[in-house]
């Protein structure tokens, strides 16, 4: 039995789907580059530069490489993991305004809930990490436009700090431990 359980897949005959099958390789590239993104950027923000700068030089272009195919791959997979397809792509504007049906269960309201913490937090790492890699991407096209230190620290806190937030909070969606809140 895996750890893993996606919510659209009860049954083995559902298991057999080409939608589960897409699902599950999204799910799996996904985690993926985020793994290789999170653990680069950890490794480059706590790690000195001195120690070794070819690594550090390595490390980021591994955390740009990850966070690059997870910018790519989000909006893909965050459409594919709707459950049943019952959610709308504008609630996660408005996820205060989700509501609990009548045959759904606290524990299902609590992780679709969650599951909206999840996509706002990665929306804010993602947009962070392309606007703090903006500046270095338009070099190589042959422009130059700084946004100005004091900008770009920001935007670091917000990126390290919502990072520190959502790696416990995926985990907890994607292993379904709060099942044991009942």
């Amino acid at each position: 039995m895996s750890i893993f359980k996606l919510t659209i897949a009860d049954t083995v005959v559902a298991k057999r789907t080409q939608e589960y099958k897409n699902l599950l390789a999204f799910q799996n590239a996904f985690l993926v580059a985020f793994g290789v993104a999170l653990v680069s950027g950890f490794w480059y923000w706590l790690v000195s530069h001195e120690v070794n700068w070819n690594a550090s030089q390595l490390v980021l272009i591994l955390h740009l490489a990850g966070g690059g195919i997870c910018l790519l791959l989000f909006p893909i997979y965050y459409a594919l993991h709707q459950k049943d397809k019952q959610q709308r792509w504008w609630w996660i504007l408005s996820p205060w305004l989700i509501k609990r049906d009548e045959e759904e269960s606290v524990q299902h309201l609590r992780q679709r809930q969650l599951g909206h913490l999840v996509t706002w937090l990665m929306l804010v790492i993602l947009l962070s990490g392309l606007v703090i890699a903006l500046p270095g991407l338009l070099f190589y096209t042959g422009h130059v436009w700084l946004q100005g230190y004091g900008n770009f620290q920001w935007l670091m806190v917000l990126h390290i700090v919502a990072t520190i937030a959502l790696a416990p909070l995926l985990l907890i969606h994607i292993l379904w431990l709060t099942r044991k809140l009942k």
